[in-house]
């Protein structure tokens, strides 16, 4: 299943400890869109994912919006 979860407004590390409070819901294979406006965000989920073991399928910037599409192993 396909979730999203907004973290616009917040900064580091909030939009990460939202995001791994949230993921405590999801399942095997589930997949996860964030969206920030924390412009760190970008690299605290590539971190987050790596740590994790997390598939990160896309990472986007588009001015100061982040969206980072990432699947739970």
């Amino acid at each position: 299943m396909d979730y999203y979860l907004d973290t616009k407004g917040f900064e580091c590390p909030i939009p990460v400890l939202k995001a791994e409070k949230f993921i405590k819901k999801l399942k095997k294979n589930d997949v996860l869109t964030i969206e920030s406006d924390d412009p760190l965000s970008q690299f605290d989920f590539k971190n987050f994912c790596e740590e994790k073991k997390y598939e990160i399928i896309s990472l986007k910037k588009n001015g100061n919006l982040v969206n980072i599409k990432f699947k739970i192993q």
